[in-house]
């Protein structure tokens, strides 16, 4: 069974740059930061956009329950007052989470980052469903600042 501690390699500052021509036609930068909370069982995770289009968000991660969907529970809020319930895995290097639409106006969603071998880089995509079919929302590079 996966370890909270299995995420030390993603732990740490990271600048960002959003690539979603979907939304605007500019990359747009950020940041983002994930740390420890006392005791290392839960994981703070932030994020900030420079574009306000963008939400900030903060993220808290802990192991998932034995018979859980996914290695790790992540609860997400941000600024526009909007919370969810993210599934996520880390192996091998490959950061994914994914989650349920939970009412009619909602979607699905997953994300999927590969480390880089020298853990200075994270590619990663979005996909989200519309229309019954999933399709690609945007990219982003994290950065180890």
């Amino acid at each position: 069974m996966p370890d909270i501690k299995d995420l030390e390699p993603l732990i740490g500052r990271w600048s960002q740059v959003v690539d979603a021509p979907r939304h605007v036609e500019e990359k747009v930068e950020g940041d983002m930061t994930l740390e420890w909370l006392r005791d290392e069982k839960v994981i703070l995770q932030r994020s900030i956009a420079e574009n306000p289009r963008f939400p900030e968000g903060v993220i808290l991660i802990m192991a998932s329950e034995e018979d859980a969907e996914g290695d790790f529970t992540a609860h997400y809020f941000d600024s526009r007052a909007v919370s969810r319930i993210l599934h996520m895995s880390f192996q091998d290097g490959v950061w994914k989470w994914w989650r349920h639409a939970t009412d009619p106006d909602d979607f699905d969603q997953r994300f999927e980052g590969t480390l880089s071998r020298d853990g200075k880089t994270i590619e990663s995509s979005c996909y989200l469903v519309e229309d019954g079919e999933w399709i690609h929302d945007f990219d982003v590079t994290y950065t180890r600042a």
